[in-house]
Formats: structure tokens, C-alpha cells, sequence
């Protein structure tokens, strides 16, 4: 219980811990909910001129921190795959990079034309992909800030990036209604033959295209690397890892559309109507979805039994 309440009273009053040290036993004391256990233990240490205290809320928020520095809307966030930071896109046509343990701005990376309207981290967390409304792709380097290499082909806003699970591939999807693979692996290795100050400069195309006939607004790697997850449903992608042991088991991939859960291209469960799926993720046999009514529901869907199921109907 102390140990987690001190983490929520270093996380509300960093700044001041930093810059105004003194204040510690003043303003943030006061200003802790009144259930806290540090401000409880520590109230005997205000100063004396501190006759009154204000009113404070009985005990912490479910909000932890507010990162502000964009100067527009923030239309994208993601957490690096160690959880240590935050990557955040926005209209301000700018991506900034936090740490998410304390909330200080860590780099901004500048290069886009358009609004940034998605971001992802590579697997490894040293790069970052992120799309935009000026129609191109950026990749970056998650240490340093400096813009690595720019993916060029789609011709309208992209909406949705991704990284394969092996980091070599990255999938992009657009409002143009296509899906495009680049070759990771490939790219970088040009840049090497040309320098990666010259290879910065050059915009490489897409190696696969996938026309969808609709708007692609998500897209997730299978954990093989040889499905897309998609708003549009399941979608098969060429890769060099089809040559290799099938998917976990062979079974067929979660994913949510509309009013439902399915497995492959079935629909399994409907969720009432009253739940609008606003965004899902799917972790192996988990479905995480969120809904406009403000509602998060996880579901853990046995994929072995329905496997066993649909095998023998036919």
C-alpha cells in the first residue's frame, strides 16, 4: 500500500520533487489526495503559517499523468515494447517522445508535411514508423530522434503502420485502399551501399500492394508475420516465412468487425448491440476490445476447441 501510494505521489508531483525540492513537504503534501498514506504520515511536517488546507479529492485519480506539449491534436500514441516510452503524433505535424515513467519530453522529431496520423515502434524498440496526411512514411531512429528513411507510394493520407513481428517488414494502410509491404531489411541495406546520410534522402517504393476496394483504418501482424488483422477482416501477405512451419498451431486468427468476434472468417460471438467497437487488440487466444460507451471487455476464447469444432463439421 506505501509503496504504491508513493509511486502515484512521485508520479503527481515530479516536477516539483525536481525543481522545487523544498516544496515537498508543502505543496505536494497538500495537494495528495486526503487517504494518501505519504500525506498522512507526513502532515506533522507543514509549516505552521499553513493554518487551512484546501479540500482534496479522497483518494488518486485513474488518471496518472498528462503529457502536454503538442500544439495541436494528438491523433496517435504508442508505447515502445519495454514500456519505457512514449512515442505521441499530432496535427502539429510533429512526433514527440516521452518517458513514460516520468513524463519529460524526451525528443520531438519534425519532418513531416501533413498531420501525423499514426506511429508504431520496431519490436526491438530502436525505430519508429510514423504515417501522415502528406502521404508518406518516416522511419527514426528511437535514441537519437534523427529521421532514417522515408517510404514513399501511397497516394492519399496513411492511416495505420506496423511493424512485422521480426521487425523486417513494415505494413502500411491508407485512404488510397491499399495495403503496401516494404522490405525493412532492404532498404537499410541500400542505405548502407550508399551511406545512410545519402540513403536518408531517397524514398523507397513499396516491394507488395494489396488493393482492399476500401479504406484500411488498422492493421496488425499475425504472430507468423503471414496474416494481416485488418478492419476489413483477415488478409494473407507473401512473405519468405511461408516456407517455414505454419502459424501456432494452425489455427485461425481473432479479430472483431462491427457487431462481432470471429475466428478466420467466421463470426463466433456477437456483442450486444448497445457496444460500438471502437478498437480491439488480440493477443493469441485474448480479445481486448474497447467501446464507445466508454467499456473495456477482455474475452479469452479457447481456439483449440473451435479448431476441434469447425474440423469436424466439415
Amino acid at each position: 500500500m506505501l509503496v504504491q501510494d508513493a509511486a502515484r505521489f512521485l508520479l503527481r508531483h515530479y516536477q516539483i520533487v525536481a525543481t522545487w525540492p523544498l516544496q515537498i513537504y508543502s505543496s505536494a503534501i497538500v495537494f495528495s489526495p486526503q487517504t494518501s498514506v505519504v500525506r498522512s504520515n507526513n502532515l506533522d511536517k507543514l509549516p505552521a503559517w499553513l493554518r487551512k488546507l484546501p479540500q482534496m479529492e479522497d483518494s488518486w485519480a485513474s488518471l496518472m499523468q498528462t503529457l502536454a506539449g503538442h500544439s495541436g491534436w494528438v491523433t496517435a500514441v504508442a508505447f515502445s515494447p519495454d514500456g519505457k516510452q512514449i512515442a505521441s503524433g499530432s496535427h502539429d505535424m510533429t512526433i514527440k517522445l516521452w518517458d513514460a515513467r516520468t513524463g519529460d519530453l524526451q525528443k520531438m522529431l519534425a519532418g513531416h508535411s501533413g498531420w501525423v496520423t499514426t506511429v508504431a515502434f520496431s519490436p526491438d524498440g530502436k525505430q519508429i514508423a510514423s504515417g501522415s496526411g502528406d502521404k508518406m512514411i518516416k522511419l527514426w531512429d528511437a535514441r537519437t530522434g534523427d529521421h532514417q528513411k522515408t517510404l514513399a507510394g501511397h497516394s492519399d493520407w496513411v492511416t495505420t503502420v506496423i511493424f512485422s513481428p521480426d521487425g523486417k517488414q513494415i505494413a502500411s494502410g491508407s485512404y488510397d485502399e491499399t495495403i503496401k509491404l516494404w522490405d525493412v531489411a532492404n532498404v537499410f541495406k541500400v542505405s548502407r551501399l550508399l551511406s545512410s546520410r545519402l540513403g536518408s534522402y531517397i524514398r523507397f517504393r513499396a516491394w507488395q500492394e494489396i488493393k482492399t476496394f476500401q479504406q484500411v483504418h488498422s492493421l496488425k501482424f499475425t504472430v507468423g508475420g503471414r496474416h494481416l488483422l485488418t478492419n476489413l477482416g483477415v488478409i494473407k501477405v507473401e512473405s519468405s516465412l511461408d516456407k517455414q512451419s505454419p502459424d501456432f498451431k494452425s489455427l485461425e486468427y481473432l479479430w472483431v468487425k462491427e457487431q462481432w468476434i470471429y475466428y478466420g472468417v467466421v463470426p463466433i460471438f456477437l456483442l450486444a448491440p448497445d457496444f460500438k467497437p471502437q478498437c480491439y487488440d488480440v493477443r493469441g487466444d485474448q480479445v481486448t476490445i474497447g467501446f464507445s460507451n466508454g467499456r473495456v471487455l477482455s474475452f479469452d476464447i479457447d481456439r483449440i476447441s473451435l479448431n476441434s469444432i469447425f474440423k469436424n463439421s466439415v
